[in-house]
C-alpha cells in the first residue's frame, strides 16, 4: 500500500478537479467570475490601435497545477479581436478559443457565522478565511489558443491580443469571486474531544501527477494552537486520492502521522500500561513514536490459578507507532518474579491491522482485520537465581508464561520442549525461548478472532488474563474512542470482535469536524466511503 504523507501539516483535505471545479462556480448569485470582458491600447509610436471584447464560457482549473500556483482555463463563448481597424473573430464557428492563466490565492476575511455548523461555537479569536484569487498578486496569462487560425497563426496579432487579456485579468481580480475554500480558525469544538482536530493555522497547495493526467487541490491546517508555517512547504500528496478513489470518495482526509500518534496511540498507550497518563509517555522528536519515560507496571494481569502477575517495564522499553497500514507495538525487557526463584523477562513485538466493514446503515466503520490481529513475536527469558537447578524449576514456570502470553497448552508444550532441549547448551544459566507467530507450536497459540472475542469483555471489566491480547483490545478501543464508543461500551467490543458490526459507529462526526472547519463551499452532504492506515490516517469522503 503507498504510504500518504502531509508533509509536515497536521491535517489535510484534499479534493479532486471535478469536485473543486464544482465548489469553485457554486456562487449563490452566479457571478463567479465576470461574464464579459473587453479592452483596448494603443502604440504610442505607430498609432497601431487593438481591442477586444466578448463573453466567457466556464473557467476551470486545469492539471497543471504546482504549490501556491493554480491555473484556470478561461473558455470564450464568443468575441473578436479589432487589429488595425480590421476585426475577427476570436473564435472559429463554435469551437471555443480559450485563455490559461495562473494566479495565486489568498485568505479573504469572512463572517463565521456564515459557515459555521451546529454545536461549534463562535469567540472572540475565531476568525474566518475565504480562499480567493490574492488582489495583490497578478495573474500570469501562460498561454491563449484561438481556433481562429488567422489570430492563431499570426505572432503579432496573438501577442497582442494576449497582452489585453493580461491587462484585463489584472483589472478584474477583485472581480474573481471564485471561492476555493473556507477555513476557520479559533473556534470551540461541540464536542470537546475534537478539540485537537480544529486549525490553528492554514495554508492550501495544488499538484499536479507528472504525467498530468490528474490533478488535486488541498486545504493545509495545523492543530493544536500552532501557528508557525513558516517551515512548511505548499504541497500536497495526490496519491490520497486514488488511495480513495476505488471506494467512491472525491475527497480525502488525512490526519498526519505525529497527530496519530498524539491524539490516538497516546489513548492506546494510557490504556495499556497501568495507572498510567499521559505524562508518563515521551513523544520523539520527529512525533513519529512514544515511549515510557518511567519505570511503571504494565498490568496486573490473572494467571487463572488465583495469582497476579505484575510485569516491570523499565523507562523507553515501551514504543508504540504507526507503521505504514500497521499499529506497532514493542515491549523489551519486561521481567517479573514468579516465584523466590527465578527472574521472567519478555519481549513482545506486535503489529496491528484494520479494514473497512458496514455496520447497519451501510456507512464503513473501521474494525480490525482478521489477518493482523496482533500476532505476537514473543522472547521470553527464564533466569533462576543462582542457587537454583534449571530444571528444577525452569518447566514449571513455562506453562505459566505460556499462559500469560495467550498461548495454548500444545504451545507451552512445545517451548517446553524447546526449553529442555535447549537447558544443557546454556549451561543451566537461564532458559531462552522464542515464539515468532508460534507456526511452530501447531498454532495453538496464534491471536485469532474467537480467542480475542473470548477475552474481550473480560479486558473492558477489567480482568486481564493475557498482556498479548488486552493489547489487541485496548488498542482497538483507542480507535473506537474517537467514533464515539465509549470504553464502557462492552456490547459494542465484543460484538465488533465477534465479526457483528451493525452497530459499530463511523468516522463520519470525526470527519465532519475536518469538513466543519476546512469547509468546501456549495456542498450540501458528504458520505463517508472509506478510512484506512497508510503512514498516516485516511479517510475517503464523497462531496455531492
Amino acid at each position: 500500500m503507498t504510504d500518504i504523507s502531509t508533509n509536515n501539516w497536521d491535517v489535510v483535505s484534499i479534493t479532486d478537479l471535478d469536485a473543486l471545479n464544482k465548489i469553485i462556480n457554486s456562487t449563490k448569485d452566479g457571478k463567479a467570475y465576470p461574464k464579459t470582458f473587453e479592452g483596448q491600447d494603443e502604440d504610442s509610436d505607430d498609432g497601431l490601435t487593438v481591442s477586444m471584447s466578448g463573453s466567457w464560457g466556464d473557467w476551470t482549473v486545469t492539471s497543471d497545477a504546482s504549490g501556491a500556483k493554480v491555473n484556470i482555463r478561461c473558455s470564450i463563448n464568443d468575441g473578436s479581436f479589432v487589429f488595425n481597424g480590421n476585426s475577427k473573430d476570436i473564435n472559429a464557428g463554435d469551437k471555443s478559443s480559450y485563455v490559461d492563466i495562473e494566479l495565486s490565492l489568498a485568505g479573504v476575511s469572512a463572517s463565521p457565522a456564515d459557515y459555521i455548523r451546529p454545536g461549534d461555537v463562535i469567540t472572540d479569536s475565531t476568525r474566518c478565511y475565504r480562499l480567493m484569487a490574492d488582489p495583490d498578486s497578478p495573474v500570469t496569462v501562460v498561454d491563449m489558443v484561438c481556433t481562429n487560425a488567422d489570430i492563431n497563426d499570426s505572432a503579432m496579432r496573438k501577442g497582442f491580443l494576449k497582452t489585453l487579456m493580461s491587462e484585463w485579468f489584472n483589472n478584474h481580480l477583485s472581480d474573481i469571486k471564485q471561492v476555493f475554500s473556507v477555513v476557520l480558525l479559533g473556534l470551540q469544538a461541540g464536542n470537546t474531544g475534537f478539540q485537537w482536530l480544529y486549525p490553528s493555522a492554514y495554508s492550501y497547495a495544488a499538484s499536479g501527477s507528472i504525467d498530468k493526467s490528474s490533478a488535486g487541490f488541498g486545504a493545509l491546517t495545523l492543530v493544536d494552537g500552532k501557528t508557525d508555517t513558516g517551515s512548511l512547504s505548499q504541497d500536497i500528496d495526490i496519491a490520497a486520492l486514488s488511495l480513495v478513489k476505488p471506494y467512491g470518495a472525491n475527497l480525502a482526509l488525512i490526519i498526519s502521522k505525529a497527530m496519530f500518534v498524539k491524539h490516538i496511540l497516546m489513548k492506546a498507550a494510557v490504556d495499556i500500561v497501568k495507572g498510567s497518563t499521559t505524562d508518563d509517555f515521551t513523544i520523539s522528536d520527529t512525533g513519529l513514536s512514544l515511549s515510557n519515560n518511567r519505570e511503571m507496571v504494565w498490568q496486573d494481569f490473572d494467571d487463572g490459578k488465583g495469582n497476579t502477575i505484575s510485569p516491570v517495564l523499565p523507562a523507553n522499553s515501551f514504543i508504540l507507532d504507526l507503521q505504514s497500514d500497521f499499529i506497532h507495538l514493542s515491549i523489551t525487557g519486561a521481567h517479573y518474579r514468579p516465584n523466590e526463584m527465578c527472574t521472567v523477562t519478555m519481549g513482545v513485538e506486535q503489529s496491528f491491522r484494520y479494514k473497512v466493514e458496514k455496520n447497519a446503515s451501510g456507512e464503513p466503520v473501521f474494525v480490525p482485520d482478521e489477518q493482523g490481529l496482533g500476532n505476537a513475536t514473543v522472547n521470553c527469558t527464564v533466569k533462576p537465581d543462582k542457587w537454583v537447578g534449571v530444571m528444577d524449576i525452569v518447566l514449571g514456570v513455562i506453562s505459566g508464561v505460556a499462559a500469560l502470553l495467550g498461548l495454548g497448552a500444545g504451545a507451552a508444550a512445545w517451548i517446553a520442549g524447546r526449553a529442555a532441549a535447549t537447558v544443557a547448551e546454556v549451561g543451566e544459566e537461564m532458559v531462552i525461548f522464542a515464539a515468532e507467530g508460534l507456526e511452530e507450536a501447531e498454532e495453538e497459540g496464534a491471536v485469532t478472532i474467537e480467542v480475542i472475542a473470548a477475552e474481550a469483555g473480560s479486558v473492558a471489566a477489567g480482568k486481564i488474563s493475557s498482556p498479548t491480547l488486552m493489547n489487541a483490545v485496548k488498542i482497538f478501543s483507542a480507535m473506537a474512542a474517537i467514533t464515539g464508543v465509549p470504553a464502557a461500551a462492552l456490547a459494542i467490543t465484543e460484538a465488533v470482535w465477534q465479526g457483528k458490526y451493525d452497530d459499530m459507529p463511523s468516522f463520519h462526526d470525526f470527519a465532519r469536524c475536518v469538513t466543519g472547519t476546512s469547509v468546501w463551499p456549495g456542498i450540501a452532504h458528504t458520505e463517508l466511503k472509506s478510512a484506512t492506515l497508510a503512514d498516516s490516517f485516511v479517510i475517503g469522503l464523497e462531496m455531492k
